[in-house]
């Protein structure tokens, strides 16, 4: 079963964000007190943290959590997931992917030492339904959105 190992938020755009004891998901929003709060369907951010891993041992160096951006680090998740997918963490929010890294005319100014990984191997979701979150709840992939 997939888990949650840490979520991050941050009111400042382009920047790192702050890895927290717990978030509120909001639905058709994203994260309250997120810089991407309420900015279209793409409201959430989350990289595996398999990936994390693997750039690590290359980077010689680790990525503290929101280090690179993102809102959600998970780990157990596979390596694709599909647009449409439905995520469920806990026992209240539902996420659904809306796409995986970024398009190619699309800007990231943003990185760690050199290093982004959203725009390859992250994926943006937007919540379906809201609630809290924290690290240590389990994510269960689940099938499409209606």
């Amino acid at each position: 079963m997939a888990m949650i190992i840490a979520v991050c938020a941050g009111e400042d755009r382009q920047k790192a964000k702050n890895a927290l004891e717990a978030a509120r998901f909001v639905e058709g929003m994203g994260i309250a007190g997120d810089g991407h709060f309420g900015m279209g369907d793409r409201q959430v951010s989350l990289l595996r943290s398999e990936d994390l891993a693997l750039a690590e041992s290359k980077a010689g160096f680790p990525f503290p959590p929101g280090s690179l951006a993102e809102n959600l680090v998970v780990r157990g998740l596979p390596a694709e997931l599909a647009p449409g997918s439905l995520l469920r963490i806990g026992t209240e929010v539902v996420l659904e992917v809306v796409e995986k890294g970024k398009r190619p005319d699309e800007p990231h100014s943003y990185d760690y030492r050199g290093w982004c990984l959203l725009p390859t191997v992250g994926y943006f979701l937007k919540v379906l339904t809201g609630g809290g979150v924290s690290p240590g709840d389990t994510v269960v992939l689940e099938g499409k959105a209606p």
